[in-house]
């Protein structure tokens, strides 16, 4: 049965697949509890409270989507970090693997949050960068994971707690070198000053942290293209579909956000995130012909909106 789950996950869309013990995940509780965003994280670190099952009845079955990395977006066009526009391919793949698990009996439970990047090592999957993202062996850390806790044995040989101790990556320093906010240290990630924090949290934002942004207007993928495990990787270019709605006029006027959220997922879809954002991209750009529709957003209702347009009209005039 191990071979025909695996299968199935290839089917649903996935690269491989494996499987891991239910045990509690003590030692990634203990990791986000000695850093500083760990009290934000509220992963659950132990199945058996998830699922209901006793944890010899349990086993987590975790698969890897790639995600391959974009080729530089058109400069008329703010950026969408490459995981995000595949979030939405990943869902329905987990579905179809769900939906396979269970037409051979199994019971499944797929809707938790359970920590990914902690099962996935533990089913050797691969190792913790120091980016905080797990390294693969053949995709780097272009990759979407999935976790579904299917109410079986675990087969034999089956890893478990043993794994979670694995060794990380070897730690060269060239996605902490490039980290724009310093994020990156010797310990790990700080994910309260990594810009996908700022742009998730704009009212803490530093103010140091305006001329960072880049030409993201969601998520940021610097670190995975410093990362030599990507090296290798084919890179590919947007589609004129998958760029489109992010064209930075069209969203400093008025996106489109059902077009957006098609690309992506709804809560990237949100008006006043990407209005920020695509403020920041143009400044980023030098783009001084929007400045009269950045000008239009001074009075908006959003505080985080006439703060950026505060800065991006300074630096652009």
């Amino acid at each position: 049965m191990k071979h025909q789950i695996i299968e199935a996950a290839i089917a649903s869309g996935f690269i491989t697949a494996a499987p891991a013990t239910g045990h509690p995940f003590d030692v990634w509780r203990k990791r986000l509890d000695s850093i500083p965003q760990g009290k934000y994280l509220d992963f659950e670190h132990c199945p058996e409270k998830q699922c209901g099952w006793p944890v010899e009845e349990i086993t987590l079955w975790c698969a890897v989507m790639e995600t391959p990395p974009f080729d530089s977006w058109p400069k008329e066009y703010g950026e969408i970090a490459t995981s995000y526009m595949f979030l939405r391919e990943s869902d329905k793949s987990l579905k179809s693997w769900v939906s396979a698990i269970e037409s051979m009996g199994y019971e499944t439970v797929s809707d938790k949050i359970l920590p990914d990047r902690a099962a996935a090592i533990r089913a050797g999957l691969g190792v913790h960068g120091l980016s905080g993202l797990l390294i693969t062996p053949e995709k780097g850390t272009f990759v979407t994971l999935a976790t579904v806790c299917v109410r079986m044995a675990p087969p034999d040989g089956t890893p478990g707690p043993e794994n979670d101790l694995s060794p990380g990556c070897i730690r060269c320093g060239a996605c902490e070198k490039a980290c724009p906010t310093g994020a990156i240290g010797e310990d790990g990630v700080d994910a309260l000053k990594c810009l996908r924090n700022h742009m998730g949290f704009p009212d803490y934002m530093p103010e140091d942290a305006q001329k960072k942004m880049g030409q993201y207007l969601w998520g940021c993928d610097i670190c995975q293209k410093a990362c030599p495990h990507n090296d290798k990787l084919i890179r590919i270019s947007p589609s004129q579909e998958q760029y489109l709605p992010f064209e930075l006029e069209s969203v400093l006027t008025e996106p489109d956000i059902d077009a957006i959220a098609a690309q992506t997922v709804k809560y990237v879809a949100n008006k006043n995130n990407l209005q920020r954002q695509a403020v920041y991209t143009a400044a980023y750009y030098g783009r001084k012909d929007l400045l009269p529709l950045i000008r239009k957003l001074e009075n908006s209702e959003d505080s985080t909106i006439t703060r950026a347009v505060n800065w991006a009209v300074n630096a652009l005039t």
